[in-house]
């Protein structure tokens, strides 16, 4: 049962895609459809059968152009409803062309002012139908309330679907912009900390190359590993824009803070990794916010700090929560707090629902603590 259903959905899904991608094709085949009930039915009329499939075949002739000229087929479907009027004395099984048109006109056409006077258009001529084809069975009150009703229905449900096609393009554009920040924080973080490493190894590779040739192939080696690895995020980054749903890589966590440490160690910042608390498994998203948090932080270090004897990376496990620290002694100039990293930072945190905190440290130098709750 649950199988059939979820066969059924996907086949209307399917089709739902493919008669919005279609607007012609999809509203020949409406057509087609209304076809097969109009036509037995004005042919069965007792009065002028040929006269009403006449109408009816007119009408259904614009809906295969409703999408593509709301406007235009509103008011070709108007004039054939008012030269019916004038000819016929009683309605043809074409005639709810009419909503469809008016419905049309309201979801498709171009805007609020259209959408209201092709509104009252259609209400005049439901009043103007009510009066000319007046019966004994029906009295001129029903008439007109069953008519203005269908057409204050169809200019309702042409209203919802606009307002909700719009609802939809503003969530995807939202989707899209939260995606595109998250892509440039990716970005961000690995080239800007790639890049910082690969400065320093290439600065202290100049200063030693004479002296010390075996340190500085050394860095040299650490330039063209962190020049792969950095190259090899960026494929998976570029990867993910041009496929949508490809999967990005692998994505680092709390766990590999210790090669993060010992790379920037490799580069000659003192930095060490200690581990507080009792360590535990956190959820992918929440370890990868601290790995990247503490790159930057690091990456902040090598670029802004100056020279530093010490660079403490704490992780904490606390019972409520998960906490990374970063603690440097320099002296040197310090990040304003507007850069892209730093914005980036609180981003990935917010995003976490945890606090961060950025500024100097109690004792000289600066910290850097982000606290995400588990």
């Amino acid at each position: 049962m649950a199988a059939g259903a979820h066969i059924l959905g996907r086949v209307i899904s399917r089709f739902a895609r493919w008669y919005d991608a279609r607007p012609v094709a999809g509203d020949v085949c409406l057509a087609a459809l209304l076809a097969a009930f109009v036509v037995p039915a004005d042919l069965s009329s007792p009065d002028t059968p040929l006269a009403d499939l006449a109408f009816s075949l007119a009408l259904l002739a614009c809906v295969p152009f409703r999408r593509r000229a709301p406007v235009a087929v509103f008011v070709a479907v108007s004039l054939i409803c008012l030269a019916q009027l004038a000819v016929l004395d009683h309605i043809v099984a074409g005639d709810f062309v009419a909503l469809i048109a008016l419905y049309t006109v309201v979801a498709y056409g171009p805007g609020r002012p259209i959408s209201g006077l092709a509104t009252a258009c259609a209400v005049i001529g439901a009043v103007l139908a009510a009066l000319r084809w007046e019966t004994a069975e029906v009295s001129l009150l029903e008439a007109t309330g069953s008519t203005v009703a269908s057409v204050l229905l169809a200019a309702s449900l042409g209203a919802w679907r606009r307002v909700r096609v719009a609802q939809l393009a503003a969530e995807r554009e939202q989707q899209a912009a939260a995606e595109r920040a998250r892509i440039a924080r990716e970005l961000h973080d690995v080239i800007a900390h790639s890049l910082a490493v690969m400065v320093v190894q290439a600065d202290g590779a100049a200063a030693v190359a004479e002296q010390q040739p075996a340190t500085a192939a050394e860095a040299l080696r650490t330039i063209g590993d962190t020049g792969r690895d950095a190259l090899a995020a960026l494929r998976r980054l570029l990867q993910l824009l041009r496929e949508g749903d490809a999967p990005a890589g692998p994505v680092p966590g709390a766990e590999q803070l210790d090669a993060l440490v010992a790379q920037v160690a490799r580069a000659g910042l003192p930095a060490r990794l200690s581990v507080e608390g009792r360590p535990r498994p956190v959820p992918g998203t929440i370890g990868a916010t601290l790995y990247r948090v503490a790159q930057e932080a690091l990456t902040n270090v090598i670029k802004h700090a100056g020279a530093v004897s010490r660079v403490d990376v704490v992780l904490r496990y606390r019972d409520d929560a998960v906490e990374v620290l970063v603690r440097d002694d320099g002296r040197g100039p310090q990040s304003n707090g507007d850069g892209h990293g730093l914005k980036g930072m609180r981003e990935r945190v917010g995003l976490q629902r945890g606090t961060l905190a950025v500024g100097p440290a109690e004792g000289g130098g600066f910290a850097v603590r982000a606290v995400i709750p588990t």
